[in-house]
């Protein structure tokens, strides 16, 4: 049995006619049922459609009506309309499975958060083909549960998917060009009010103690990990002194950060910093869009990060990785490496070149590793 978990959860139907492959001798998946429990095998147990908002798992069991290892089954999820009317078609997540077993499971554990009431999609597909949109509903009240922030850190970058912490950090170069702090949300509902205080305690601003600097909120809306980030104005740097973040969910105090700003130069090297993934927006390639997420024709996948104090004849070695391609072919596999002798304080900008064919679809990751050891590794995601 092959399980895929997500944040999102799909419903009870059968399909035994497939509009979608009327015409052949005979459809390539016999039913599809959405149960509260599984066999080993894949086969369903207990058969459901309606969940709460705090249902822990739920799981689609897919029968085929054949085994084939080059073909697939792909599942699409969707809030079709929140009963708020905050979500409407919100795409939840998506998962491909290879049919090489005549049940296929997916299986799917909510996260930390509630899912919004109201009516939800599963769209089947089989080998790129449609099959059917299967709704389902989460209705009902969950248990009680207190929404909390936990695993809070200051760090130098966040996933730009997930917003989960790339590092955690308590000292800052001065000239950095943001600061991040990343928590991660439990038991909060989509709506659920998250704000960051930013306070200057003391140091280079004369005069100047336990002022707010800036203020931020967000929402929940599902998500795993909640960010905020800071920077000076253009052209500017952070004053050189001590600073606190603290975190709320609503009006209740989640977590205190404190977190130290310093001249670039004392800075304990070596130290890694704003580490990115990007593309090129111009084709004189003096614009970048930062992004975490490239289509599969795009033609360069780029990486910018700074170096602070690196010991000279340090070894820098970029490496981009397909963690797990979306046909389950590939896993950890290597792409390339680059390698440099660097020393001081520098930028690191590393490119990954498609060649004649698009990139898979997949999940990504490029790490920088200096003298062999792991300073950072940012994901990023192709689809």
């Amino acid at each position: 049995m092959k399980i895929f978990r997500s944040i999102a959860f799909i419903m009870m139907i059968s399909i035994l006619l497939l509009p979608a492959y009327a015409g052949c001798a005979q459809a390539p998946v016999e039913q599809v049922l959405i149960c509260s429990e599984v066999s080993g095998s894949g086969e369903p147990k207990t058969v459901a459609n309606t969940f709460p908002p705090d249902v822990e798992e739920i799981f689609c069991s897919v029968k085929l009506a054949s085994v084939s290892p080059k073909s697939h089954v792909k599942l699409e999820w969707y809030i079709a309309k929140s009963e708020d009317g905050q979500y409407s078609d919100y795409l939840l997540g998506s998962e491909t499975i290879a049919t090489t077993t005549p049940y296929i499971a997916f299986g799917f554990v909510r996260s930390d958060k509630l899912l919004p009431k109201g009516g939800y999609q599963a769209k089947v597909y089989y080998d790129g083909s449609f099959i059917q949109a299967v709704p389902f509903t989460i209705k009902g009240e969950a248990s009680a549960l207190a929404a909390i922030l936990s695993e809070a850190v200051m760090c130098t970058g966040i996933d730009l998917i997930t917003g989960k912490p790339l590092d955690k950090v308590v000292i800052f170069p001065d000239d950095s060009s943001a600061i991040y702090c990343s928590a991660k949300i439990t038991g909060a509902s989509f709506g659920t009010n998250i704000s960051a205080r930013w306070i200057f305690v003391e140091g280079a601003l004369e005069g100047i103690k336990n002022s707010d600097i800036y203020t931020a909120s967000s929402k929940a809306e599902g998500k795993e990990y909640v960010s905020f980030s800071f920077g000076p104005s253009a052209g500017k740097t952070f004053p050189i002194g001590t600073y606190e973040v603290i975190l709320k969910i609503e009006d209740t105090e989640q977590a205190r950060l404190k977190f130290q700003v310093v001249d670039r130069a004392s800075i304990p090297g070596p130290f890694v910093s704003e580490a990115i993934t990007f593309t090129y927006s111009d084709e004189e390639k003096t614009k970048i869009d930062i992004t975490g997420i490239f289509p599969t024709s795009i033609n360069e996948v780029g990486l910018s990060a700074r170096a602070y104090n690196v010991p000279p004849g340090t070894e820098l070695i970029v490496r981009w990785i397909l963690t797990r391609s979306d046909d389950a072919i590939y896993a950890d596999y290597l792409l390339k490496e680059d390698k440099a002798v660097i020393e001081g304080t520098t930028p690191i900008i590393a490119l990954l070149k498609r060649g004649e064919n698009e990139l898979p679809k997949g999940d990504y990751a490029v790490k920088i590793i200096m003298n062999g050891k792991d300073m950072v590794t940012v994901p990023f995601r192709v689809r």
